[in-house]
This record gives structure tokens, sequence and C-alpha cells, in this order.
């Protein structure tokens, strides 16, 4: 096995100070008004992780298992992941909202990538799962066609932007085709809509959970941002410690507010809508959003008391929690496959080898690891009441 070395992301919308999660979890002293965002692990050539070779030091990690891949990433499934790693394993700890985008599928990935290669750097797609460590604020996938009448109804300034016909269906697919139209081809008039229903909202004594949200993202950031009005389009998510949501391609997502454990097939490819500063691409969203009324976005979890999978139907990864009480072990045994851990809380102890050639690891608080393809067997025990996530492929046998 082997420790891991990981790059900390510092986008504006991370935790700060004494809130800053990844600064704690890592065991160091954040850095005055620095934003700690995101932890990567993984192999992705924006923040790619190294290995700890108590030999050699620190050696990139791709390139680490691109040296052995049968040995090292899969004794029998590395012809289906050619560039090494396939999954990307994250902590995000967001103290605001990001920006309220969609992933691609893997064919629009491709597209995306070949025609606008500067936005979009790779040609994956970007399945994921989000688990909250201890509670996440999110806007997940559209509302249904029945919310959306009523939101019309109570927000007259969204309806007549939206121009819908007396005695029509209310769709809210037409709807959000429309106004990312407007946007490109009438930008003002979208700005003037925001600045009516603000103008009404904040004369509200009581405004609901999406008006205050609304006022709170235009106190951030202004009020000349598309994404406002998407607010009142996207399902509001409450997600507590242990709970999880899947993101599949084309879902519109953003994250409010909390601190979450993140797995997604090994890509960057992010199509954003608003909320940001960043480039936002609404021709791109226009052909990848998707509009479900009865979709469920919550994740199964299977447990059998202290280990837990988040079910998934992404190809690219498997991902678990154990819990395991003071004393308390796990085997792994009939191993195919890289494993890669972070351990959450507590501290456990890895044992590997025989009784005449025995080793041990010590992973605390913060501490991420791989166990290659090649160790065929090993223990986890914990030497306190601990806490880790795991990552493997489909398939392999735990």
């Amino acid at each position: 096995p082997y420790r891991l070395k990981n790059v900390v992301q510092p986008y504006s919308w991370g935790t700060r100070n004494d809130n800053a999660f990844i600064a704690h979890l890592l065991g160091i002293e954040p850095e005055e008004n620095q934003p700690y965002a995101e932890l990567w692990m993984g192999v992705h050539p924006n923040a790619p992780s190294q290995i700890l070779d108590p030999e050699k030091g620190p050696q990139n990690l791709a390139a680490w298992l691109l040296e052995k891949p049968d040995e090292r990433l899969s004794l029998s499934h590395s012809e289906t992941s050619p560039n090494g790693l396939p999954y990307l394993l994250k902590v995000l700890s967001a103290s605001q909202a990001l920006s309220i985008q969609a992933h691609p599928n893997k064919t629009q990935a491709e597209n995306l990538h070949q025609r606008d290669p500067e936005h979009y750097p790779d040609d994956n797609h970007k399945p994921e799962v989000a688990i909250a460590i201890d509670f996440l604020d999110a806007m997940v996938g559209f509302i249904s066609n029945e919310s959306y009448s009523e939101m019309l109804k109570a927000n007259p300034e969204v309806d007549l932007i939206m121009g819908n016909a007396k005695g029509s269906s209310v769709d809210i697919q037409a709807g959000v085709q429309k106004l990312l139209h407007l946007w490109d081809g009438n930008r003002s008039k979208v700005v003037a809509t925001i600045q009516t229903l603000q103008q009404r909202i904040s004369q509200k004594s009581d405004p609901d959970e999406t008006e205050s949200l609304f006022l709170e993202q235009i106190e951030e950031s202004g009020n000349s941002d598309i994404g406002l009005l998407f607010l009142f389009l996207l399902k509001r998510v409450h997600l507590g410690p242990g709970e999880a949501v899947f993101l599949a391609p084309g879902v519109p997502h953003a994250y409010l507010k909390g601190n979450i454990i993140e797995c997604m097939a090994n890509s960057d490819n992010v199509v954003r809508l608003g909320l940001t500063e960043k480039f936002c691409d609404s021709k791109a969203l226009a052909e990848i959003l998707v509009f479900d009324e009865q979709s469920d976005y919550s994740v199964e979890i299977t447990s059998d008391g202290y280990l837990s999978e988040y079910l998934s139907p992404t190809k690219e990864f498997r991902l678990k929690s154990l819990n395991l009480m003071q004393g308390e072990s796990r085997a792994f045994s009939y191993r195919n496959s890289l494993t890669m851990f972070l351990v959450l809380d507590g501290e456990v102890s890895l044992h590997w080898g025989d009784k005449e050639n025995s080793c041990t690891s010590v992973y605390r608080r913060g501490n991420s690891f791989i166990a290659p393809a090649n160790l065929e067997q090993f223990t986890l025990q914990s030497r306190n009441h601990s806490k880790l996530y795991f990552v493997d492929f489909p398939g392999g046998d735990i």
C-alpha cells in the first residue's frame, strides 16, 4: 500500500479559516482567508496525486500506474481503462453556491471537446455520486410541470417572460429552452425580469426558501445572472450525514453549502448555466439538459452494519464506506483491482503478508492511500472508532 499526496483546489466558494473543513481534515492550519474548496484524489492532469514511495520518494500516480498497469491497476480489467485510473475521488467543502451546471454524456463530451477544447479539455463524461459528510444543501434536477405551473402563478414576472399562451399546456422544457434562447438574443429582457422580481420579493416580510436563496445570491453576485431565474426551476435537496445523490448526464445541479465526498468518472467537463463569472454555454446546455419528472436522484445504499455500498450505474467506479468500532477489522481478499481509501475519522492499521513476513502501515484521519491490484489480501483494523470511504472497480471482489 502507498500513501497519497493530493492537491487542494482553492476555488473561491470553498470554506475558509475556522470553517475550512478540508484543512482540518488534513490536520493543517488554514491560511488566513484562503479557500479550501476541493481535495482531488486521482490522476486527472488538472491536479494529479502522487504516491509516497518510501524508497524512491514522491511519484506521479498516473505514471506509476501505467508503468505496470496489470499489476498495479487491474489484474483482469486493465483493458477497460487504457488511460489509467478511470475515476476521481474528491472531498468538496462549500461555503457558498457553486455554479449551476450539468455534465455531458460520453458522446456529447467527445463533440464538445472537438469543437471547443479550451472550455472542454477532455472528452469524457462525468457521472458522479455525492455523499453528505455532515449535510448538503443543493439543487438537483428540474421541478415537475405541475410545480412549474404553480411557480408561474406565484411569480407573474417569470410567467410574462416565458410567454405562456392562455389555455396552453405548461411545459417546463419549453420554458427553459425559451429562457436560454432569450439569454442569447435578448439578455437585457432577462436582466430586467430579475430586477423586477427582486423589487417585489425584497418587500416581502416572509420570503419562502427559494425567494430567500434568490435574494442571498443577488447579494453575493449581483442581479444580472440568468442562474437567478433557474433557482425557481430546480428542486431543492437537503441531505443529512451519509445520504447521497447520483448526478447522471444532463441533470442540472448546484451545490449550495456543505461538506461532501464525491466520486465521478475521471473528467472535469462542466457545462455551466449561471451563478458564476466563469464561461457559461447556453447552446451546449440546450443540447444536453435532461427533463424527467419521475427521476429520484437519491442513491440506494446497501449495508451489512459496518460496510455500506452506494449503488450507481457507473462503469468507472464502485464507492463504499467502512465504519469500524475500536478493535474491529475487515479482511480484503481475492482482490484483482486497485482500491483507493480515504480515512475520514479515526485511525486504522493495515496488515499484509504472511506470518514469516508480515507488514503493517498506519493511517490517520485525513490520510488517503491505495492498495494496488497485486496486493492479494490485507486486513484493516481500527485503532479507535474509524470511518473510511473507498473506491474500486465494479466487479472487483471484496
